[in-house]
């Protein structure tokens, strides 16, 4: 009895090990992925933007984002104070497929309720609400919004128990995929050796292996599909699975997968033809999609993913042959060791190719939560090739068997790899720029600075001087951006002039001098310096100074 108990836990260990690791990831969600669902294209500009106060109606809406957009599946909406659509017309996307445009009917004066939503190119939804004033409405209309659309996800938020299940819904379903595709391309590699007793097992496992890649991508599918509706109902499920990458890309998956069930172990060719074309459809959805050049960063991720696989699916595989006591493990140990070394060069080759065409600079690695999972990941890896470099030497002190507490090792470390793969691939690889709001107080002089929207290329600048009442109008103020990754680069002066500032806002029992500008001065990305100094009617200079980024 108590060795078959014994027998048992070798057999389940695999278990528990993998939710300890599920439950490890998640919490390190929480502490190292960004306290939201990032999403991977970033707002540029609103107009009107949001909060604006306009005389009369505008003439259209256009929301900008800095990468291009999915076609298939986007709005623009405009309530007013009582939750009624205002216009029946459509939105559409500019050429460049960055912007999208409603075409607005004249408004009345009112408060209006602008609601957007659209799909990043790499399959992720971004969302928005926000206020716009026309006229002198009274004042109970400002705080009467219609709650029914009031809390659009503008893609990003709190962790929460849905966000924290969409990032194990990824992570599980890679895993499953990876194992499967590798397991198949296996069992062809190995041919059909064995006793029927092994091949029916081996049969087993793989119909098991099929459903469970089944369940896992329906769990990511339904913990996804609301985000990318964008509360447009039943109706646009229909457009999202026809007309948007990631739904077409969801459709491909689903029906390779039930083809899965027929197809698989009948015909060699099949078995090699059909786990590639499920990792090409999954190519075509994420990061890869939404970077250029296309060709190289969907070939590199298919790449990427088919090493991973034979990694993936080899290690499981050789737990399988070791549960059943194979006779053939010994000769399977030194082929999967053997393929293991080529696959993690294939990986690291791809991986480090990709980053390359997802970064700007490797400085990103540590500006992002990306970057820094990216970095846990390539830790990880490089305890497997210590693993498997152990491993090896034990082989050839004929010690196989010995080195099966390594392999449990082996398949933990690559469980975690796996599952921040799926966190990775919820985050952005580039930050989203955001509006810079600085303000500085001195003894003697305050100064607020607004960089907006803080991308490269044209902005708006604005500056505030509060100097203590009765000293006079400030005698200079400039505005300078240095940049900081090349030095060669001169200062920029950035043209700021004076304008009516009718903002009220909290002067510290001080005068206010405010100024503005417009154009493109942040003409590269990287790091930056804004150096503001402010000269007093005494000639008393004052020079604060901010680093900020532009990603």
């Amino acid at each position: 009895m108590n060795k078959q108990k014994q027998n048992g836990y070798q057999r389940f260990w695999f278990l528990p090990a993998f939710f300890v690791c599920i439950l490890t990831m998640m919490l390190l969600s929480a502490f190292v992925a960004p306290q939201s669902a990032s999403a991977h294209a970033s707002l540029v500009q609103a107009i009107p933007e949001a909060g604006a106060k306009l005389e009369s109606s505008p003439p259209q809406v256009a929301i900008t984002f800095n990468e291009s957009l999915d076609s298939g599946l986007f709005y623009i909406k405009v309530f007013n104070r009582d939750g009624d659509e205002m216009t029946s017309n459509k939105a559409y996307l500019n050429k460049e497929q960055t912007s999208v445009l409603l075409d607005l009917p004249k408004l009345t004066e009112g408060v209006y309720l602008i609601s957007y939503h659209v799909i990043s190119a790499d399959g992720h939804p971004i969302g928005g609400s926000y206020p716009l004033t026309i006229g002198n409405p009274p004042q109970e209309d400002a705080l009467d919004l219609p709650s029914a659309h009031a809390n659009h996800d503008h893609g990003s938020g709190p962790l929460t128990t849905k966000v924290l299940l969409q990032y194990a819904s990824r992570g599980l379903w890679y895993l499953m995929l990876l194992t499967l595709t590798g397991w198949v391309i296996w069992l062809r590699v190995l041919g059909t050796d064995g006793g029927k007793e092994t091949r029916k097992v081996l049969s087993s496992w793989t119909l098991n292996l099929q459903r469970a890649q089944l369940v896992a991508l329906l769990l990511l599918i339904f913990t996804h599909i609301e985000d990318l509706l964008g509360g447009g109902g039943v109706e646009e499920i229909a457009k999202l699975f026809s007309a948007t990458n990631i739904g077409i890309s969801w459709l491909i998956l689903l029906g390779l997968s039930f083809l899965g069930f027929v197809l698989i172990g009948r015909l060699a060719w099949l078995d090699w033809l059909w786990p590639l074309g499920l990792l090409a459809a999954k190519s075509f959805s994420g990061h890869a999609a939404s970077f250029s050049p296309v060709w190289a960063t969907i070939g590199l991720d298919w790449i990427h993913l088919v090493g991973a696989a034979m990694w993936v699916g080899g290690l499981v595989l050789l737990y399988a042959k070791w549960r059943q006591k194979d006779d053939e493990i010994n000769t399977y140990m030194r082929k999967f060791s053997n393929m293991a070394l080529i696959s993690i060069l294939v990986l690291t080759l791809s991986g480090s190719l990709s980053v390359l065409l997802f970064l700007p600079n490797l400085h990103y690695l540590l500006y992002s939560a990306w970057g820094i999972l990216l970095l846990v990941k390539i830790g990880a890896v490089i305890l497997v090739v210590l693993t498997a470099f152990v491993i090896r030497l034990m082989m050839r002190k004929k010690k196989a068997a010995q080195s099966f507490l390594l392999v449990r090792v082996d398949l933990t470390l690559m469980v975690i790899i796996v599952l921040l793969v799926g966190i990775i691939t919820y985050v952005a690889p580039i930050p989203a720029n955001e509006p810079l709001q600085w303000h500085q107080m001195g003894e003697k002089v305050h100064v607020s600075a607004d960089i907006t929207p803080k991308i490269q290329g044209n902005n708006s600048f604005t500056a505030k001087v509060f100097l203590p009442e009765n000293s006079g109008k400030p005698k200079q103020v400039l505005m300078i951006l240095h940049y900081l990754d090349d030095k060669d680069i001169a200062p920029i002066d950035v043209p700021i002039a004076a304008y009516e500032d009718k903002e009220e806002e909290e002067s510290y029992g001080f005068a206010k001098f405010s100024y503005k500008a417009e154009g493109a001065y942040l003409p590269f990305r990287g790091n930056w310096q804004l150096e503001m100094r402010v000269m007093d009617t005494e000639d008393n200079e004052t020079v604060y100074s901010k680093e900020f980024i532009v990603y």
